[in-house]
């Protein structure tokens, strides 16, 4: 009878344990979603402010002015020198993105070696389910070239028209 009753209370305690680790998993994939998702958000806003940047540039060009004002351009150069880092944030959204997605972009390169860089950020955009416009600002093309980019890849990775590119996306994260 006592080692029955130790049995059980091992095996209650395990099963506590199991269920604290299955807690503990769910939090750091929150968080790191919750991170994902703040670095995405990060990366928008600096596409915006490369347009306002680029905004500025062209009302400075179209003036009419034959010297620009030195102060207007000194102001946009501290701007842009304090924003040059983008190549490294899509490093760091990558590795954030394949830390929440299971190695994501990792499998995809390996099932779908010839994919460019710039299809695999669309991949990593899709599967976060991210809406047309909000790709577009995040690569900087229009919406009708991120429709056409989608296109482009749903042949190139053989994906039926009928298939959600979501969908597909999220099982090749399976595999």
């Amino acid at each position: 009878m006592y080692e029955e009753k130790q049995l059980m209370l091992s095996y209650k305690h395990q099963m506590e344990l199991e269920i604290a680790e299955r807690e503990m998993m769910q939090l750091k994939n929150e968080n790191l979603e919750a991170e994902l998702a703040s670095t995405a958000m990060n990366l928008v806003q600096k596409k915006e402010f490369i347009i306002r940047i680029k905004d500025e540039i062209s009302k400075l060009n179209k003036s009419g002015k034959d010297s620009i004002d030195s102060s207007e351009l000194k102001k946009i150069l501290k701007r842009l020198t304090a924003e040059d880092k983008l190549d490294d944030e899509w490093d760091q959204f990558s590795i954030h993105f394949d830390k929440v997605h299971g190695s994501f972009i990792n499998n995809v390169k390996k099932q779908y070696p010839d994919l460019k860089p710039h299809e695999l950020k669309l991949c990593a955009y899709i599967r976060l389910n991210l809406s047309s416009k909000e790709i577009a600002q995040l690569m900087s093309i229009s919406v009708r070239g991120v429709e056409i980019s989608r296109y482009r890849l749903r042949k190139k990775l053989q994906v039926p028209a009928k298939e959600d590119l979501y969908k597909f996306l999220t099982d090749i994260a399976q595999i």
